[in-house]
């Protein structure tokens, strides 16, 4: 009777065991079903690497441009608005903000692509839905690695000091026009009969223009240089 309920006992832990193990090898199949599925989820949608790696050169080549641009209107403003002295380490902290601010931006734009790609999955079996994931999954990546571009070179002293001097340059540029329209003006006004009338006006908009500052500010630079 012992003997009968122990191999009635054994009977059970084997069936238990039988059971167990199914479950495990059932498990194991799934998880690799899905390791399965994701490698192939992966290889439809290949980067272009090349196209990554010119999408990125230009756009440091823009990025550069609007921040020479930014800068060079910080320095005209910093000159005749508020009559500040030119300032190398200044206007290299300010190139470094924008820069910073350029690199958030896309940054930004790469998680925008992927939350799209989280809103809108593809579907195995609607081809568009594969190419417009296929889209976002190449927009994503050259926007990150554009972000990644950018923040490298705030830390490059090279590409600081070139966008400082580059700025500068055209700002001078710049300034200078503009003084030498205004004087041709006042070259053409002097024949006109209205011109001593009118003298007063002229005089006060010239006034507008610190010229001594700019002067200051020319001086200080071409003996830094």
């Amino acid at each position: 009777m012992v003997e009968g309920k122990a191999s009635k006992h054994e009977k059970a832990a084997a069936k238990k065991a039988k059971k167990a193990k199914a479950e495990q090898g059932k498990t194991k199949r799934a998880a690799a079903k899905r390791a399965g599925s994701k490698r192939t989820r992966r290889s439809y949608f290949p980067v272009d690497a090349p196209s990554v790696a010119r999408a990125v050169e230009e756009g440091v080549l823009m990025s550069r441009t609007a921040l020479t641009m930014a800068t060079m209107n910080n320095i005209i403003i910093g000159a005749v608005r508020d009559k500040v002295d030119y300032n190398p380490e200044q206007i290299a902290e300010f190139v470094e903000a924008e820069l910073h601010q350029l690199t958030l931006e896309q940054a930004g734009l790469a998680e925008h692509m992927k939350n799209l790609q989280l809103e809108f999955p593809p579907l195995p079996k609607k081809s568009r839905t594969i190419a417009d994931y296929q889209w976002l999954t190449q927009r994503r990546v050259t926007y990150s690695a554009l972000a990644s571009e950018l923040y490298r070179l705030q830390s490059d002293p090279e590409f600081i000091a070139e966008a400082v001097d580059a700025s500068q340059k055209w700002a001078w540029s710049e300034l200078a026009r503009a003084i030498e329209g205004r004087l041709d003006v006042a070259a053409d006004l002097r024949s006109s009969p209205d011109y001593a009338a009118e003298r007063d006006e002229r005089m006060r908009e010239l006034r507008e223009v610190d010229l001594q500052a700019l002067a200051d500010a020319k001086a200080l630079d071409d003996a830094a240089g």
